[in-house]
């Protein structure tokens, strides 16, 4: 099938997704479908990382002192391509945890000020704000999600009910990890416009499954982990600060040297692993081989094949969006009668597929993640399995 043909139907183009699939060793004792907190990288991904570990390891402090600067560089070059952002707006950081509580730490915030989150929000991202709260008075303020919207509309009320004359700033999940759903950030940030707050985006999940550009999402920050849907290696994030925010902005661990204009005074963490930068650099290769909108097109394929199966069943609950536009890869559900950790572990005992239970106040049931290795035999595997365990 030509290159030409468009994301849905090169989405189903089964022979193409096997040649993905054999660029992954895929486990064959289980069958993985907990893509969501870890995606593996392609094995060219892998390699590259491990020669870069092994230059480290023969050369020691003339690989760090030569080749290290102009990798990360080199990366944050690639990653702001990805990322439609001006190199000068981004750093490398080591997940989405990191990303993001160098922003809401970092803001200028007085006590009294607030900071409005949602209740199916990252609960790191949570943490963020109530140690703030703990420590400075700034106030948490919560919106109401619901599990199934009927529009935009609805989800930017829900956000709006939590602003008050005080709040300063809005974090918006682009994609729940709980449950799937995709937040319309766009929308809320025009809202968010309107009563002059900065807009902070948790993109862990979106970025490099979603086809959108960091000016699409008209946000101030936005940070994420590559070790899910770009396929980098473990210790890789984002985060994107539009320019204008940078002065104020206050790094999370002390950096006095670089002037406060440069975004490289948020990235000064010490030692890492700058292998980790040369893995990156070929995800992102291997990333832009087979195009986000085929990614996203492809991911949404395998969690309709399954979510359209089950819906049906009677003891099942689906607890994403139906609404293609309003979910990805993430699928989560529950079963009447049964505690999410039981239905983990008989898929897993019975029928040998991975899934993770989820326990969250809003959402409680089974998180099932399909990723690019993924075939329709597995899923459909899975669909089975999932009859016989909620009959």
């Amino acid at each position: 099938m030509g290159l030409l043909a468009s994301p849905e139907i090169r989405a189903g183009d089964e022979a193409y997704w096997r040649t993905v699939r054999e660029a992954y060793t895929v486990p064959t004792d289980f069958t993985q479908l907990e893509y969501g907190w870890y995606h593996p990288g392609a094995n060219r991904v892998l390699a590259a990382e491990m020669e870069a570990m092994r230059q480290g390891q023969l050369r020691g402090a003339h690989y760090k002192r030569g080749e290290m600067n102009a990798e990360r560089e080199a990366a944050r070059v690639d990653l702001a391509r990805v990322a439609g952002a001006d190199p000068e707006e981004v750093i490398l950081t080591r997940n989405a945890t990191e990303a993001l509580a160098i922003v809401i730490r970092g803001m200028p915030l007085a006590s009294g000020d607030g900071i409005v989150h949602s209740d199916q929000d990252y609960p790191s991202v949570v943490e963020a704000i109530e140690q703030r709260a703990r420590t400075e008075g700034v106030v948490a303020q919560t919106a109401r999600l619901p599990l199934h919207p009927h529009s935009d509309d609805e989800v930017v009320r829900c956000f709006e009910a939590a602003v008050t004359p005080r709040t300063r700033a809005i974090v918006i999940t682009h994609v729940i990890n709980h449950s799937g759903q995709v937040v319309p950030v766009r929308a809320v940030a025009e809202m968010a416009r309107r009563h002059r707050l900065q807009v902070i985006v948790d993109a862990a999940h979106s970025f490099g499954q979603l086809a959108y550009t960091v000016k699409d999402l008209d946000c101030d920050y936005l940070g994420s982990s590559l070790h899910k849907w770009l396929g980098a290696p473990l210790g890789t994030g984002l985060l994107f600060v539009r320019r204008d925010r940078i002065e104020a902005l206050q790094p999370l661990f002390p950096d006095t040297r670089l002037p406060a204009t440069d975004v490289r005074k948020l990235e000064h963490f010490g030692n890492r692993p700058d292998s980790a930068h040369r893995g990156l650099r070929e995800a992102i290769r291997w990333h832009e081989s087979i195009g986000t909108p085929v990614k996203q097109a492809r991911l949404n394929l395998l969690q309709r094949r399954w979510t359209s199966q089950v819906r049906s069943l009677p003891r099942v609950k689906l607890l994403t969006p139906a609404d293609p536009a309003r979910h990805g890869a993430i699928g989560t559900f529950a079963v009447e009668g049964m505690e999410p950790e039981t239905v983990a572990r008989r898929l897993l005992e019975e029928h040998r597929i991975f899934v993770n239970a989820v326990h969250h106040p809003v959402v409680r049931g089974v998180r099932v993640t399909p990723g690019l290795p993924s075939s329709v035999v597995d899923i459909d595997a899975f669909v089975e399995a999932l009859r016989s365990i909620a009959r």
